[in-house]
């Protein structure tokens, strides 16, 4: 998600304010490109539905190939997956939202509550208060995200909040079999799947993650992953605090 920070104030010797000015104005063409790509991949994906229904319509109508015409069939299933799963993709990085005073601890509660009343194991450590500026909705489908994976990959999840000096950390743990620490960069690239998730059965495109990375870093944030002893994963969100602790 490409929200821009208010830019800079120039304040301080000349020197200073034509570096504030730069950065700025560097800052503003950077959201312009990755702006340009994002509607780029939007309207490329949204051209390849026309020819994807019409491939569909064709292979209906093969009669004497059962087994190719089921393969053909599966493989543009597979096509229009990825292609609307890169529209909700690009339509999540153009999203914008207002951003308002959130108690994290709380969304987490929340987040917890709701995928347990779904019948997922999924158990949240109640904390104290843990208030940042974010756009709430978005980042309560960063964690949603990552408690679903848990639970899918490994049986169930334990989310908790706590502070440490200048961060908010949001933890989700599971039970399952970790991420070798090979692949734990690659997992978040767009369509990566891991080898155990080749089946969209189980593992989907591989966009969650991706999407759930660039909603916490466009909060100032970033993901740590770390495999757990004898087995599972935990996730660690971190999210940055305003400088005066609010």
């Amino acid at each position: 998600m490409n929200w821009l920070p208010p830019p800079l104030m120039p304040r301080g010797p000349g020197e200073i304010r034509r570096t504030t000015a730069a950065f700025n104005t560097m800052q503003e063409r950077l959201h312009r490109f990755v702006a340009d790509r994002t509607r780029m991949l939007a309207a490329i994906s949204h051209d390849l539905r026309t020819p994807l229904t019409s491939l569909r319509l064709r292979a209906e109508f093969i009669t004497d190939d059962a087994e190719n015409k089921q393969k053909i069939l599966n493989i543009l299933d597979e096509m229009e997956r990825i292609t609307e799963a890169t529209l909700a993709f690009a339509r999540d990085e153009q999203a914008g939202g207002q951003s308002e005073s959130t108690d994290v601890a709380e969304l987490c509660g929340d987040v917890a509550q709701e995928l347990s009343d779904m019948g997922l194991d999924v158990a949240f450590t109640p904390a104290g208060p843990a208030v940042m500026t974010c756009q709430p909705t978005a980042l309560k489908r960063a964690i949603r995200n990552l408690a679903q994976n848990a639970v899918h990959y490994g049986g169930r999840a334990r989310l908790a909040v706590r502070l440490a000096d200048s961060e908010i950390l949001v933890t989700v743990e599971d039970d399952g079999p970790g991420i070798p620490e090979a692949d734990q960069d690659s997992v978040f690239e767009p369509f990566t799947r891991l080898e155990t998730s080749r089946s969209h059965e189980t593992g989907g495109v591989g966009l969650g993650l991706a999407i759930t990375r660039n909603i916490v870093r466009a909060h100032g944030g970033d993901i740590h992953l770390e495999n757990l002893t004898p087995r599972g994963l935990r996730v660690t969100v971190s999210l940055p605090l305003p400088s005066d602790g609010g």
